[in-house]
């Protein structure tokens, strides 16, 4: 026998930011989502992940800067959205069940099938090697990516800076679901961009570097 369950568990170990972002993208996913409209007040819905986000946000920079009574706060909100991605998870399995509708388990994680008496591993995603950069319409600011497609990818995180040469320096944008994201920059800079995989495994390697002159 077999239970269909959301692969979760890389969230419970990603730094405040990162977590911040999974639940930003993932309301992003589900606001328009057909399980979860005219949802139960019990339901985590997208207005749900995008406040605790932002409290998450609040909390964690007091937190850094030595509020130990934040820094509780932090911890509990962190509680709660791993709370929250558990319940929406369970909410989507019971409504693809319901319906009939094996379309509905698609929330942005990875479906992992748990038998009894068995165990499952995944791998990590591989190396992305087709990185393209390509500049939106004069003036915008816009830099669209696309990255190859493979089996196992999960998400793409995607990386920029100004200085490849200092890691402190890469920021990372929403993390996407999609092999075609859009990042909005800065006119008149030259951009280094670079691109990673994760799944349910963790992190794979980040692509070479690319670059981009915006103007």
């Amino acid at each position: 026998m077999t239970v269909p369950k959301h692969d979760i568990t890389r969230l419970a170990g990603l730094s405040d930011g990162d977590l911040i972002q999974e639940a930003r993208s993932f309301a992003e996913t589900i606001r328009g989502h057909r399980a979860f409209q005219n949802l139960q007040e019990q339901v985590p819905g997208a207005d749900r992940f995008d406040t605790l986000s932002g409290i998450l946000g609040t909390t964690s920079d007091a937190a850094k800067y030595g509020d130990k009574l934040k820094g509780v706060d932090r911890d509990n909100i962190r509680e709660e959205i791993l709370r929250s991605f558990t319940f929406a998870c369970q909410h989507a399995v019971m409504m693809a069940t319901y319906l009939n509708d094996p379309s509905l388990l698609n929330i942005g994680f990875e479906m992992q099938q748990r038998s009894y008496g068995k165990s499952s591993t995944t791998s990590l995603p591989g190396q992305p090697n087709k990185v393209k950069l390509k500049g939106g319409p004069k003036g915008s600011g816009f830099v669209f990516v696309t990255v190859n497609k493979i089996a196992g990818m999960g998400s793409v995180e995607v990386q920029y800076t100004e200085n490849p040469n200092d890691e402190s320096s890469w920021v990372s944008a929403e993390r996407s679901y999609k092999c075609k994201i859009q990042l909005k920059l800065d006119l008149v800079k030259r951009y280094y961009i670079r691109v990673r995989y994760h799944n349910s495994a963790g992190y794979g390697p980040w692509s070479a570097v690319v670059d981009i002159v915006l103007g």
